[in-house]
């Protein structure tokens, strides 16, 4: 091969400027009994920076102005089998393997998984989040590309098709009682 370091850089290009493709997960769409599909751009969230004030209006209109852009895909089906678990997990792993994104919280249940995966930034803040909800019954996935904490995250929960995403808490460890000297 006459310039082998064209070869590296077609390997590694991909995996930084990795973008994610949804196109498998909008043909799920047509096999779910409802679906959500949210395309939000710069155009759309800057839309949001008009909110102003008090409550959540306010805050989204603040947010708005840290957010490039925010994809949702949400699927409930009629019954279990309708779409392929072992096909989400490859598309999670495909995501991890960029080595940009790192798991914050990983939730395993019998038939399902939940996965919130940050996206870390050259100066060290994140620059994504990435869920994945998949149930037997129902599947989300959510990504948001900008700078955003987890705080930020819970005020987008159940706006712009943003679902709910509740992460079961840990149950604190009882402490041991002291034994009484009698």
């Amino acid at each position: 091969m006459k310039f082998p370091w064209l070869a590296a850089i077609a390997v590694v290009l991909p995996l930084s400027a990795q973008t994610i493709d949804y196109k498998f997960l909008d043909k799920l769409a047509d096999k779910a009994k409802e679906s959500s599909i949210v395309d939000l751009g710069p155009e759309q969230l800057g839309l949001l920076q008009g909110f102003t004030g008090e409550g959540k209006k306010g805050e989204l209109g603040e947010l708005s102005k840290t957010l490039k852009s925010i994809q949702v895909r949400s699927f409930e089906f009629d019954k279990p089998g309708m779409y392929n678990m072992d096909e989400m997990r490859a598309f999670r792993d495909k995501i991890k393997a960029g080595g940009t994104w790192v798991s914050l919280v990983t939730v395993r249940e019998k038939g399902g998984f939940t996965d919130i995966l940050v996206e870390k930034g050259t100066d060290g803040k994140p620059k994504g989040f990435f869920i994945i909800a998949a149930e037997p019954e129902e599947l989300s996935v959510v990504h948001i590309v900008g700078s955003v904490d987890l705080s930020s995250l819970g005020k987008l929960s159940g706006s712009f098709g943003v679902p709910n995403v509740n992460v079961p808490k840990a149950q604190p460890t009882p402490k041991p009682k002291a034994e009484k000297d009698e």
